[in-house]
């Protein structure tokens, strides 16, 4: 059962008036752009692709909240999602359904558009839909075509101004700039504000040619990102691709060969 609450007062009244069963959804919409009638069918999509959170592993679950909103975070520019539904899952105390290291607390993103799906964001997460994580890798997406009728996609106009931006930031980029060039990485793993299209291999890139420069201002974070952007986010494939862009990049910025990792 899927029940909008979007206040607490109703919420308690709610909790007070009917009780619960796990696996119920307390649902707060903050957003125009859907009615309930299509987050509900949204819903079941999601209990559709993840099905053991609402059967199998609802003994161990206190609380699910579901949040529908536009707000424009990064995993939601990702994936091209404009109306999305962010799930929060509470497990109890002690789970019997369960193995390993659990959390006590469960993330899930939801959304339409080009990519429609739900993403778990941890092992925890991805464990109550018994879906098995790559190697390497902490998260999951579950496809879910369907939601692609109910929560629109994101429309991205940019200015202007903001393609300017984004292409004075990118000149001084290749002169060397450090702090453009990690403005320049970041615009492809968060979207540019729809100048360029998101692109893991060329934040990639970027990221290698950072490292590699060694800027006095550079710190700990490069590695880390090269440890994110690189690693953890791409195939072996992908960073191979990446090397070879930065190895076309580095000369055009340096004047010499991008260095051996």
């Amino acid at each position: 059962m899927f029940r909008c609450l979007p206040t607490l007062g109703l919420l308690l009244l709610g909790l007070t008036a009917c009780g619960r069963a796990p696996a119920d959804v307390d649902v707060e919409i903050e957003t125009g752009a859907v009615t309930r009638v299509d987050v509900d069918r949204a819903l079941d999509q999601i209990r559709n692709v993840c099905r053991p959170l609402f059967s199998t592993h609802a003994p161990d679950v206190d609380r699910i909240r579901a949040v529908v909103s536009d707000e424009g975070s990064t995993q939601a520019r990702r994936f091209g999602w404009g109306v999305h539904i962010a799930l929060t899952v509470d497990l109890k105390s002690a789970v019997s359904t369960l193995t390993g290291e659990i959390e006590p607390e469960a993330r899930y993103l939801a959304g339409g558009g080009a990519r429609p799906g739900l993403l778990a964001f941890s092992p925890t997460a991805a464990a109550l839909c018994d879906q098995p994580l790559a190697p390497g890798r902490r998260s999951a997406f579950l496809p879910a075509p369907m939601l692609a009728e109910d929560l629109p996609q994101r429309v991205v106009n940019p200015s202007r101004e903001q393609v300017a931006a984004y292409r004075a930031e990118e000149a001084k980029a290749m002169t060397g700039d450090y702090q453009s060039q990690r403005n320049i990485a970041w615009c492809y793993v968060d979207g540019c504000t729809g100048v360029e299209p998101i692109d893991d291999v060329k934040a990639c890139a970027w990221r290698m040619v950072i490292f590699a420069a060694k800027s006095p201002r550079s710190d700990a974070s490069d590695a880390d990102n090269i440890r994110i952007d690189c690693d953890q986010a791409l195939t072996p494939e992908d960073r191979e691709t990446a090397r070879g862009l930065a190895a076309r990049l580095f000369p055009k910025i340096y004047g010499r060969p991008l260095p051996a990792s």
